[in-house]
């Protein structure tokens, strides 16, 4: 296994870990937050960077249904982060002060905001490209094929995933979230830090999972048709 996929896959990792945490707002102090959300962004840098080749080529691939949704989430997933980043300068209270408007609600708002509906964009963005990541981390971990039993293991494990993020979708109120409306759930910290960060991992997992099989389903059915004629 090529230990710059090990590298990058723990990189990402590490990305989709932060803006999860960046979310938990209200556990962190705002410097914390703001070093988080620096961090996430100079990794998101380094993403692009070691994908600088996917980006040339972009125009000479055949585009199927996957490869036009990942290009899809691609190109929010860039509007988000310099809706991100512009955002965050201009709210800065700790890293970039001199940048910072007085007050500036509505710019918190939109910060906010996006923040939600990057998380959505990240998993489904995971999900067109899970098969690749699971061959990396089978490399990682020294399992080249999978039996029966461990397959249903992990169908098994990715429906309760699922099951799990419907509920935490319901739990911490992410439709309204997404919907730029404000919901009255505060998320006690001093009860359980970890169940905020299970809920919104399993919602990650969720839009995971949803994206991934939805377009196996989608490529069968293009396979039979083509069969067929």
């Amino acid at each position: 296994m090529n230990g710059v996929l090990r590298f990058r896959l723990v990189l990402d990792l590490i990305a989709v870990g932060l803006i999860v945490a960046c979310l938990a707002y209200w556990w962190l102090d705002n410097l914390s937050h703001e070093l988080f959300g620096t961090v996430l962004f100079t990794l998101v840098i380094v993403h692009n960077v070691f994908n600088r080749r996917w980006y040339g080529g972009v125009t000479k691939r055949k585009l199927d249904v996957t490869r036009i949704i990942n290009l899809i989430t691609i190109v929010s997933l860039a509007i988000a982060m310099t809706i991100m980043f512009l955002t965050s300068l201009l709210i800065s209270r700790d890293l970039f002060p001199l940048t910072a408007m007085g007050g500036a609600f509505a710019v918190r708002e939109i910060h906010m905001f996006t923040g939600y509906w990057m998380l959505l964009i990240v998993g489904i963005h995971l999900g067109t490209r899970w098969q690749v990541v699971m061959n990396v981390f089978y490399g990682m971990i020294g399992m080249p094929a999978r039996s029966a039993c461990q397959t249903a293991i992990l169908r098994l494990l990715t429906a309760l995933i699922m099951a799990w993020g419907v509920k935490s979708s319901f739990d911490m109120a992410f439709g309204s979230k997404l919907m730029l409306r404000y919901s009255l759930d505060m998320w006690d910290f001093n009860a359980s830090t970890l169940g905020f960060f299970v809920n919104y991992a399993s919602i990650v997992g969720l839009y995971i999972a949803a994206t991934h099989f939805g377009l196996r389903l989608v490529s069968m059915r293009a396979r039979r048709r083509m069969a067929c004629e």
